[in-house]
């Protein structure tokens, strides 16, 4: 019969007889229910209210109406889904949380080192920038900073001043000089910072190495005109990891048009 496919939904088959007999005989009455389908009228409250919270009836006073089935069912698959989206969050979550605890221990038994080891990750552009400026704080010899057009310079613009203070050696290198940012080079220029443009194509990575020992970076993932996808940007005092963004920088310094 093709109301025991109800079942998949959850209905008993006592469930499927009331509903199957209020589809047939249309509207009707407890005591019409009872009597039609051979149900005790105790037993058929609970039906009956299992029913409603399925919403696959409805009941005013004693009168007790079927919805349509296309109604019913929709609604009802509307609500599966909903639940297992809810379902999937949560196991998405589970899972996140669980690869963030056993891919350490994965990584440092096959390559001998932690991720957390090599770098740490930032929730966004903001708290780089923050962490730059401390970083800056603590700088002792030199401030070494690779960026596009160093927007976020008056963020960090009293600590630098600070680090000339301390006779630390500042170097900015731009990726890009025009008007935008002409202004931030004369000012910078102007408190002893160095500064130089790097000719050739636009690069995917910005920076900043503090003292040859620690690293704030970035990677962008693609430019499309002046919209940017970016990777989460990190830190890190991972010797050789500051290493390569040193060498880098030096090898790009040399090459670069003083300003």
């Amino acid at each position: 019969m093709p109301f025991s496919g109800l079942k998949t939904l959850g209905f008993t088959d006592s469930d499927i007889l009331v509903y199957e007999f209020l589809v047939r005989k249309g509207e009707s009455d407890k005591g019409t229910v009872a009597k039609g389908t051979g149900i005790a009228v105790d037993q058929l409250d609970e039906i009956l209210s299992k029913l409603v919270s399925h919403g696959a009836i409805e009941m005013a006073g004693n009168t007790i109406s079927p919805i349509s089935p296309k109604v019913f069912l929709n609604k009802h698959l509307r609500k599966k889904e909903v639940e297992l989206e809810l379902q999937m969050a949560e196991l998405k979550n589970a899972a996140n949380e669980l690869q963030s605890v056993l891919e350490p221990i994965y990584s440092e038994k096959k390559y001998g080192l932690r991720l957390e080891e090599i770098f740490q990750t930032f929730e966004g552009l903001p708290l780089m920038e923050m962490e730059t400026v401390k970083m800056v704080s603590r700088s002792r010899q030199e401030i070494n900073i690779f960026v596009e057009r160093f927007n976020w310079y008056y963020k960090v613009r009293e600590e630098l001043i600070s680090a000339l203070d301390r006779r630390v050696k500042v170097k900015v290198l731009l990726l890009t000089y025009s008007d935008e940012n002409r202004e931030r080079v004369e000012d910078m220029k102007r408190i002893g910072i160095e500064v130089r443009r790097v000719e050739g194509e636009w690069r995917n990575t910005r920076f900043t190495i503090s003292d040859k020992s620690e690293l704030v970076f970035l990677f962008w993932a693609s430019k499309t005109g002046d919209s940017r996808i970016y990777y989460r940007p990190g830190y890190t005092k991972n010797p050789g990891m500051v290493c390569v963004f040193a060498d880098a920088f030096e090898h790009l310094w040399e090459k670069a048009s003083p300003l």
